[in-house]
């Protein structure tokens, strides 16, 4: 049902309908198409109105609006689906930002995947000095250890615990000036070059599947192939899988079958979650998004690489 037919119902029926604030501004988690992030809740949904069709719990959407309709608020999303908010949840996506390098240098790390101890020795014993939260940056020493160990600003911490992303060498198809990313699957790291210059670091999410998988991240030198604002992304046509859907993916960036985007759904950057596409923060995919080539002209949401796109190394 469209929300033309919505009002023209409630004045038949002499119910009441007026819009709500608009959910851009009630929450702190936008879309660059000025919508904002939802997750389906654990029962489910199903709307009315273009596309309507049942969700399951753990869809991503995005809602342009809020309506009322009799005691019933719904949501609409930017194609036109109205869905009953009470079954949406709002999605909280992650606070997590990578670094801008003004030196070039990469001598840090990020702890993960998950809270880990620093020690005042390169061993695990006794007592750590103190415990190091997920996604920190914590500076690199030059100290000499045992294997699986790191020296860190205020003691050492075991290798395992850390994502460490490194300096690589230019690809041949890279210009000396040209802006280029390498992903580097071991580590969970992404690294933003100008030619032979870091500018930018951080951490990703990569495909959950071994090499030459369904679900693998593929390696290689690509280019960009085509950038969206935004983009729907889901494996309904699958069988034997989780399935997903997520609308409104931010900052795509399409290299082939697969996309380095903004996740909104989860904060797990730095381990392997997605199934072959490479995840960054909402905040992160931003940044990439503008600074690689093309560049969108302004009010375009969408530009074709031409051949033209910055190279995206995975290795």
């Amino acid at each position: 049902m469209s929300l033309w037919r919505v009002l023209l119902l409630c004045c038949v029926c002499g119910c009441s309908w007026e819009p709500e604030a608009s959910a851009a501004d009630a929450l702190p988690n936008a879309n660059p198409t000025g919508a904002r992030f939802y997750i389906v809740g654990p029962a489910g949904t199903r709307g009315t109105g273009p596309n309507a069709r049942t969700l399951a719990p753990g869809f991503g959407v995005s809602i342009v609006e809020e309506v009322k309709l009799g005691a019933e608020r719904l949501g609409r999303t930017r194609l036109g689906r109205l869905l009953p908010m009470r079954d949406l949840q709002p999605a909280t996506p992650s606070s997590f930002r990578g670094e801008l390098l003004t030196d070039g240098r990469l001598d840090f790390a990020w702890v993960g995947p998950k809270d880990a101890r620093l020690w005042p020795r390169p061993e695990a014993r006794g007592k750590p000095k103190a415990w190091r939260r997920k996604h920190l940056r914590v500076a690199l020493r030059q100290a000499e250890g045992p294997s699986g160990w790191t020296a860190v600003d205020g003691g050492w911490m075991e290798s395992s615990a850390l994502r460490v992303p490194a300096l690589a060498p230019r690809p041949g198809q890279v210009r000396a000036a040209d802006p280029w990313i390498d992903v580097e699957l071991a580590s969970q790291t992404l690294v933003a070059y100008e030619g032979d210059r870091a500018v930018f670091a951080t951490l990703v999410s990569t495909g959950i599947g071994r090499e030459g998988s369904a679900f693998e991240t593929p390696r290689g030198v690509h280019r960009i192939a085509t950038k969206l604002i935004a983009a729907t992304m889901d494996n309904l046509e699958h069988t034997g899988v989780v399935p997903y859907s997520y609308e409104d993916v931010p900052y795509t960036q399409y290299i082939g079958r697969a996309a380095l985007h903004g996740a909104f759904w989860h904060d797990n950057f730095g381990t392997p979650v997605s199934h072959g596409c490479i995840n960054v923060s909402v905040q992160d995919a931003e940044w990439l998004f503008g600074w690689t080539r093309p560049v969108l002209s302004v009010g375009a949401t969408e530009v074709a690489a031409r051949g033209q796109g910055s190279v995206i190394r995975v290795r």
